[in-house]
This record gives structure tokens, sequence and C-alpha cells, in this order.
């Protein structure tokens, strides 16, 4: 039976199968035993450990390595060593998830600014849909159902409005936030569950601002409050490769 919209696995490893129905936006991985995270949320929360907003597009399983290496200095030992091999297991997963050796890493610690709000993340022609993201600590990502969008068009008039807000410099109102007017009346917005990994579908890039089914893409924002967070977003650089 299809699946469709979000779905929920536990460990990494089941997250293939859903991301290879066309019907599914988004794969949360929830996994358990991961200590090390509160390490880090620590290290975050108290600017221990800073990552100045980076964006490395085009690049390997080993440039990350040594980028991520240089970037986690500041951790001790055990908590870099973790935290830099589940940022090679994100990389890996995206790549054999479409087939593909570079992808696009943008990752940043800082609070949540209210600036981006709901949007779709977008990838270059005939580049594989499914990216990652994570969020180590803090104040999770929001996300909406497909089903719960009335209709993409207004969707996409929300964005527009709000971009132009937010690079004007102007306040954008609380309403536009709290209740988009986009989202099926009585729905809910929905929150990533803490430190979960999402495989998410991203939309190529020539679809962007057209009239497509909403479980296309992932439609989601940033937390529009909260402390300092390690937000890694992982997407796909380049064709397929090789079949999946």
């Amino acid at each position: 039976m299809a699946i469709a919209g979000v779905c929920r696995v536990t460990g990494r490893a089941h997250a293939a199968a859903p991301a290879s129905d066309d019907g599914v936006t988004a794969v949360i991985v929830e996994e358990a035993g991961e200590g090390w995270l509160g390490a880090l949320a620590g290290a975050v929360e108290t600017g221990r450990l800073t990552v100045p907003r980076v964006s490395l597009e085009g690049v390997t399983a080993g440039q990350v390595t040594v980028w991520a290496r240089a970037a986690l200095a500041a951790l001790e030992a055990p908590l870099r060593y973790a935290l830099l091999a589940d940022l090679l297991d994100l990389v890996e997963r995206v790549c054999e998830l479409g087939g593909i050796r570079r992808v696009l890493v943008r990752a940043f610690t800082e609070a949540p600014t209210g600036r981006c709000g709901f949007h779709v993340d977008t990838v270059a022609p005939q580049a594989p849909p499914f990216g990652a993201l994570r969020v180590y600590n803090g104040a999770c990502t929001e996300y909406v159902e497909p089903e719960d969008v009335e209709d993409v068009r207004r969707f996409y008039a929300y964005l527009s409005r709000r971009e132009r807000l937010a690079r004007g410099g102007g306040e954008v109102p609380a309403v536009m936030d709290a209740c988009p007017d986009f989202v099926r009346p009585g729905a809910a917005i929905r929150a990533v569950p803490p430190g979960a990994v999402v495989f998410f579908r991203h939309l190529d890039v020539r679809r962007h601002w057209s009239e497509h089914p909403a479980r296309a893409a992932w439609i989601h924002r940033s937390p529009m409050a909260g402390g300092p967070r390690l937000v890694v977003n992982v997407s796909p650089a380049e064709r397929r490769r090789r079949p999946r």
C-alpha cells in the first residue's frame, strides 16, 4: 500500500523504503541511545561550539570530513568524534538515496530569528529529490502535512509576501506565522521531535512557484524563537550517477 505525506520510523536504516515512495514527502527518523546529544546541546547553548553559517557546495564526504575536523575542534574528542560520525552518516545516506557523490551542506549555530517562514527546499533539474535535516538541540523545525495545505497557489502567495517583508527589514505580522492562510482551518502546525533526523523531499527548481501537488516537497520552517541551535542541512548537488 502506498504511503503518503510525512511518516515516522525508528532508526535510519528504515528510512530508505519510505523515501522510495513517490507519495512520501518526508521521513522523520527517531533514534534512541544518543547520550552525546545532551553534551552537544550544552556546548552549543553556552557558546563553546560556534559554527558560523556556512554553505559547502558540491562537496564529497571526504571534503566534509576536512571541514568538520576544523569546525568542531573546540569540542572534546569523544563528543567531536560522535558528531563527526553523525554528520558523515547524514551525507552518506543522502548520497546513497540519490545515487550521487556530491552534496550541498549548510550548517550553523545560531538562535532562530523568525526570518525563515514556511518554504520548500529546491534542487537543480534532474537531481535526486531527497535531502536530510537535523536540528541537534533546541527548538525544532515545524511543518505542515500535505493534506493540510489548502491551496499551493495560496502557499506561494504567502511565501512571496513574507519574503518581501523579511528582506525589506519590516516586521512580519504575527498572524502570518500563527495562522498561515494556506493551511486548512483547524489543521495543526506540527513539530519535528527533538533530535530527530528528517529525510525530506526537495522540489525541482523548475517547478518552484508553480501549481504542483502539496506532496511534491516538504513545506517547513524554522521555529520563531528559541536559543542557539546546531542545524545541518544536506541536499543533493548533482544528477544521479547510478540506479538506486
